[in-house]
């Protein structure tokens, strides 16, 4: 999980301070991730329907093979899930809490 440490504008004009990123990870012959982005902790829990916001909703993760035979595989993917929304949002203001 992502939480963006800076206010973001819904594609409907709403704004959300603190959103969260869920990552869907798909490694297959080609591998990436699709991002989806909540409230809070409880609306992703509740199943409430994500945010519709600018941020990147999918990421091509091209993993080297060591990182994928590395021991940080999943770091590596949120890093670079970080760096993509980041960005948009501006350094610094995406960090990985799960």
């Amino acid at each position: 999980m992502l939480k963006i440490n800076t206010t973001i504008t819904t594609q409907e004009g709403f704004q959300v301070q603190g959103a969260l990123g869920y990552l869907d990870i798909f490694i297959l012959a080609d591998n990436w991730v699709n991002l989806r982005y909540y409230k809070s902790e409880a609306d992703y829990e509740a199943g409430m329907a994500p945010l519709n916001t600018s941020l990147p909703s999918r990421v091509s993760t091209d993993l080297t093979q060591e990182e994928f035979w590395g021991t940080a595989l999943a770091m590596t993917i949120h890093d670079k899930c970080k760096a993509a929304i980041e960005e948009i949002t501006g350094a610094g203001t995406v960090e990985v809490v799960s």
